[in-house]
């Protein structure tokens, strides 16, 4: 009789412990997503379309496959958008959004032929007016230059926007003191200024020394130095990248973690890598 329980025991935790090590082939683990060619193809021509506003060459799109390769992981998506980085496409595109952003969809045919008429003025201006002609003449070469500069990286994002709202076009479409510093802090800090920084801000455009965000400045192109140079800036550049490639705003730590990583290296590039190669970007 003992001996029949042992045998019937012994089977019992043979056959428990033969069930527990069972594996059944073709499972998935749990969380893990079957990346499909469907996917990454559909990966490619959002890249192109938000990094260029068009959908990627046949050549472009087999160079993006193969960049790719068979997992498609974080490394990977990085070299697809860096390919699209080294792209004229990419900086025209930066450039074109700016302007339809912060200048009304300034064609930039109008600011060729303005800077052409500048140079002609200049030919005969004297005294106060020629200093007036050689100022507008660096302003319009310099938005005449951004998108090269942005190719060659003689120039970066935060430069350009400055260039963007040092102009008469972004003067005339905000026009007087007041409503240029408004414009700047909701264009830029996707908020209003609070009443000092509005009273401060105005001031400091006007000529009058003022401080904002603990700096001091008397002129225009203080205010447009010191904004472009704070942490403020930094914030809403965060908030306008996953508010453009996430359709939401960004966490509280993705704030802080993104924000610190603009202010230390000012890379936008590194920023929107970031987001793009992210599996919340991905599989969207």
């Amino acid at each position: 009789m003992k001996n029949i329980l042992y045998i019937v025991l012994t089977l019992t935790i043979f056959a428990c412990t033969k069930h527990e090590i069972e594996e059944v082939s073709g499972n998935q683990a749990p969380g893990e997503i079957l990346v499909t060619q469907a996917m990454k193809d559909a990966y490619i021509n959002r890249l192109y379309i938000s990094l260029t506003g068009r959908k990627p060459t046949s050549a472009e799109f087999s160079l993006a496959r193969k960049g790719l390769g068979n997992l498609a992981g974080t490394p990977a998506r990085g070299v697809v958008i860096d390919q699209i980085f080294s792209k004229e496409d990419y900086t025209i595109r930066l450039y074109d959004i700016a302007r339809g952003d912060y200048l009304e969809s300034l064609d930039t045919a109008l600011i060729r032929s303005d800077y052409q008429q500048v140079i002609n003025a200049l030919q005969t201006a004297t005294g106060p007016a020629r200093e007036y002609y050689l100022h507008a003449e660096r302003v319009l070469k310099a938005m005449l230059e951004i998108p090269a500069g942005l190719l060659d990286e003689t120039i970066n994002i935060t430069e350009m926007y400055r260039r963007v709202v040092d102009n008469i076009y972004y003067d005339d479409i905000n026009m007087g003191s007041e409503n240029y510093v408004v414009a700047t802090f909701q264009n830029f800090l996707f908020r209003y200024p609070t009443n000092v920084e509005l009273e401060n801000g105005t001031n400091m455009v006007d000529g009058t020394p003022s401080s904002l965000f603990l700096k001091a400045g008397n002129s225009k192109q203080d205010f447009i130095d010191i904004f472009f140079d704070s942490d403020d800036y930094a914030e809403g550049l965060v908030i306008n990248l996953y508010r453009k490639y996430l359709f939401r705003e960004p966490t509280t730590t993705e704030m802080f973690i993104d924000t610190d990583l603009f202010i230390a290296n000012g890379d936008y590039r590194e920023l929107q890598k970031k987001i793009l190669t992210s599996d919340e970007y991905f599989f969207n």
